[in-house]
């Protein structure tokens, strides 16, 4: 019977920083993303909106053309419709946490 190797031990982990060899002087030095290019939360609620508006619209396009006797098949609107309402309800959730926070915000001394 071959005799199996004992599992060697793990190692320490390391301090945050070292381990993707990342010091915090070199973090500070490099910008997540360019200014001004889509950083804003209004610019990516708008992007959102406008996702949704698509979904919403895909889904009515899919009842237009079943109703009209299309090719389309009714999983294909159950998919779309699905598809909208959860993506009206994430663009609610987003609205309804962000209106927190601001009234949080609000509420802090100052």
């Amino acid at each position: 019977m071959p005799q199996e190797e004992p599992v060697s031990a793990i190692p320490p982990i390391p301090p945050p920083g070292e381990a993707t060899g990342v010091t915090a002087a070199a973090a500070a030095q490099q910008p997540d993303a360019p200014a001004g290019v889509g950083n804003d939360f209004a610019d990516m609620f708008q992007q959102g909106l406008e996702e949704v508006s698509a979904l919403e619209q895909g889904a009515d396009a899919v009842a237009t053309d079943i109703a009209t006797g299309g090719d389309s098949q009714i999983h294909d609107l159950m998919i779309a419709t699905s598809k909208s309402e959860i993506g009206t309800e994430l663009l609610v959730q987003t609205r309804n946490k962000a209106l927190e926070a601001y009234h949080e915000i609000m509420q802090l001394p100052v």
